[in-house]
């Protein structure tokens, strides 16, 4: 099919810059690939949505420390930036991340998924009760004798995952890896497999006898599109939520003297 097709020809040249990259410098050839996975999104994803390194804090003020990739709301929730192309996000600006490893090793694997733990522990706002959000700065309030569960309209959950240029681990390790870790949606290595990790409310494929598909790997030279597919539907099922803006005013006015 055309849209699939697509795809695979626009993934074709994240492994001609994996084999010929110029650099020799570990950091250097790290933030190129970084580069290279967030160019590839940013031509197949909604514009809606942006990617860009840098770090993430919550409401309480702690610190995710430098992501490689930050999947994060381009239309309506704030981020920031100093111009230098890395931002800093609120975390409910944010969708999720990606850690992007050269040659994943079962270091580099033990470290994408710590970072991802210290991501996933930050504080997201709280949603109010009964609210339907239709956006993340505006939800509908239902009135007496109506409800709504918090179902796909609420439904908000980060995004995790690992884009592997290639690796030295085996799928079985790998597979075992993320399970214990309990918080990774996608692992991808290019032309080699997709392992997709726990089982998402918001879409959860099943085998044929009714089971649920997780931390099961699909290999196929299509690995990178199957990512994108995944990512696009979890991305289009998931709602942010801001955080209340007017609490920062009052915190600001507290700490102020005022003058009439």
């Amino acid at each position: 099919m055309a849209y699939t097709a697509t795809l695979k020809k626009l993934a074709e040249n994240l492994k001609t810059v994996y084999e010929n990259t110029i650099f020799t410098n570990p950091g250097n050839i790290g933030n190129s690939r970084e580069k290279e996975v967030i160019d590839y999104l940013v031509k197949v994803m909604a514009h809606k949505y942006g990617f860009q390194s840098g770090e993430v804090f919550d409401v309480d003020d702690k610190n995710s420390g430098q992501i490689d990739i930050i999947m994060y709301d381009n239309l309506f929730s704030t981020v920031f930036t100093d111009g230098s192309g890395n931002i800093v996000a609120p975390v409910e600006s944010t969708f999720g991340l990606i850690s992007v490893k050269s040659k994943m090793g079962t270091g580099q694997l033990d470290h994408a998924i710590a970072g991802i733990k210290k991501y996933d522990a930050l504080k997201r706002p709280s949603a109010t009760p009964n609210t339907i959000q239709i956006m993340p700065d505006f939800g509908v309030t239902l009135g007496t004798g109506l409800s709504v569960s918090n179902s796909k309209s609420t439904y908000r959950e980060n995004i995790n995952c690992i884009f592997a240029f290639d690796t030295t681990v085996a799928i079985e390790t790998i597979i075992k890896k993320i399970k214990d870790a309990g918080c990774i949606d996608l692992v991808v290595v290019p032309n080699k497999f997709c392992i997709v990790g726990r089982h998402r409310k918001e879409f959860g494929l099943n085998h044929a006898d009714g089971t649920k598909l997780e931390f099961s790997s699909i290999n196929s030279e299509n690995a990178v599109s199957l990512f994108t597919l995944f990512l696009q539907i979890y991305l289009s099922r998931n709602r942010l939520l801001a955080r209340n803006i007017e609490d920062l005013v009052l915190d600001i006015i507290k700490q102020s003297t005022i003058q009439s």
